[in-house]
């Protein structure tokens, strides 16, 4: 490879001005006054309370940065410790401040760019305002960028809410048997509930947990340092983070896959009981309090529930007909936007093989959205090679992915991420919002005219069709909606040493 690659070390999240108001003031201080030396630059104001405000922290949860956005567009207040600069933290909080303003519905975003940040700012997609300054010594040029509109309103509300941090996560996730891990499984909720909380000894473990579903979260030496379990009916319980792990990221994580396969399985709510002191990251997660709060265990405890589907966000979810030719590599040659006939695909070899076929035949876009993009399908050269000639080819051709979880790629490498990387401004990757993971499925657009789909993406049952126009309109609408609503997550884009 040309370039080396690290990952980025930092976070960014929505912050809360009325709680967070002194550390976000202090760097501004730290940046503005005692380094810069420009009295006054980072006070507090009257913008404070209405507008919108987000923190950049290290890998140990340090403050490193801050900007601002104003209700009307103005983007201020942009500091980050010198010590943390030429990172990419002034970008990527850029970047979350203009995600904010298109979801707000906002045609422009403008900043002032001192002298020697007009470049920076440039590379952010902001281009000099047509007018000079007032004052033509001033070392100051006002700057610009138009937004392209949301549409969908519902996804507008949603977006606006606080997103998740995104950062580099250190560990794994997934379903898993109790039968085989049962023993672990009990070992620590032991060492969470009985020895950390005091909790009875009921708590390792009953009767329900053969019958429930289990997911647990593992680092990297593959120790299990989380779990979770939920019923057939959605009653999710047993929610057990090992200390040293916490505020990473693996109690919402292990949420997420609950609620996901709930909503897959057609349940139309999960319920939970906690701690009281669970509310802010019960909310934070889109539970609500039900009903009044109790005692348990000496401990007050509330019931919260979640609705598992959003009207309107996505289509109803159709099952490809079941009649079709079985796919075959030698025999048939598939010619994009000329074979219209469904191509029924059960075996890995099949999706590798299609998907490679399609992508080769592409002349202006492909689309992906894959939960986890999967290694044994797309990390290979030959569709490396493959994008990397069609983001090359013209400045009108783009390829975009989305995936639920950047772990896997950033830490053990892909394909798809390295040419990304080299070629961010034709191939971008985003994550996909959280609050819309309803659906497991995964599929693959090119020119939207050919798609390759499948219903579920830990199964290899789907089918291929060179020409399907309407389908690919179909799901070109909902890749559309959550790409607008996706999180730039930085530990995708370049990084170099």
């Amino acid at each position: 490879m040309d370039e080396e690659f690290s990952l980025r070390r930092f976070n960014i999240r929505e912050a809360d001005w009325p709680s967070e108001r002194s550390i976000l003031s202090n760097i501004r201080h730290l940046v503005f006054e005692v380094e810069q030396g420009a009295n006054g630059s980072g006070d507090v104001d009257s913008a404070d309370e209405e507008g919108f405000h987000w923190l950049a922290t290290d890998s140990k949860d340090a403050p490193i940065g801050t900007v601002r956005l104003k209700p009307d567009g103005q983007i201020d207040q942009l500091a980050v410790l010198e010590n943390f600069r030429g990172a990419g933290v002034g970008k990527a909080l850029l970047e979350q401040a203009i995600d904010k303003a298109r979801h707000l519905g906002l045609e422009q975003v403008e900043l002032v760019a001192p002298d020697g940040l007009q470049d920076f700012c440039e590379g952010a997609g902001f281009t000099p305002a047509s007018e000079k300054p007032e004052d033509k010594k001033s070392l100051h040029q006002r700057m610009v960028q138009d937004l392209l509109p949301l549409d969908d309103r519902v996804l507008r509300l949603k977006a606006t809410e606080i997103n998740p941090g995104i950062s580099v996560k250190q560990f794994d996730t997934g379903e898993v048997s109790f039968t085989e891990i049962g023993k672990i499984i009990r070992k620590v909720r032991e060492i969470v509930f009985v020895h950390e909380l005091g909790l009875p000894e009921s708590f390792i473990g009953d009767e329900a947990d053969d019958d429930a579903l289990h997911w647990v979260a593992k680092d990297e030496s593959g120790q299990i340092v989380g779990v979770i379990r939920m019923s057939l009916a959605g009653d999710i319980s047993h929610l057990a983070v090992m200390s040293v792990h916490r505020n990473e990221g693996v109690g919402r994580s292990l949420l997420e896959l609950a609620v996901g396969k709930a909503t897959r399985y057609g349940l139309s709510e999960v319920r939970m009981e906690a701690m009281a002191g669970l509310n802010k990251f019960l909310t934070r997660a889109g539970f609500e309090k039900k009903g009044e709060a109790f005692e348990k265990f000496d401990t007050g405890y509330q019931t919260y529930n979640k609705a598992t589907v959003l009207e309107d966000v996505h289509e109803p979810l159709q099952r490809p007909r079941v009649d079709g030719d079985h796919y075959s590599e030698s025999e048939i040659v598939y010619k994009l936007g000329s074979d219209k006939r469904l191509i029924l695909l059960r075996r890995e070899e099949d999706y590798r093989n299609v998907i490679l076929e399609m992508a080769k035949q592409a002349t202006t876009s492909i689309r992906v959205y894959s939960p986890v993009l999967e290694h044994k399908l797309f990390d290979n050269n030959d569709l490396r090679d493959i994008f990397s000639a069609l983001a090359r080819k013209n400045r009108n051709t783009h390829i975009e992915i989305l995936l639920f979880d950047s772990h896997r790629m950033t830490r053990n490498g892909h394909a798809l991420l390295e040419v990304s990387r080299k070629l961010s401004s034709s191939i971008k990757m985003k994550i996909v919002h959280p609050e819309l993971r309803q659906l497991n499925h995964e599929y693959m657009l090119v020119d939207d005219t050919g798609i390759v789909y499948r219903l579920d993406y830990e199964v290899y049952d789907g089918y291929a069709n060179f020409s399907d126009i309407t389908e690919c309109n179909r799901l070109g609408r909902q890749f559309t909606a959550a790409w607008e609503s996706g999180l730039s997550d930085p530990n995708l884009r370049q990084l170099r040493m």
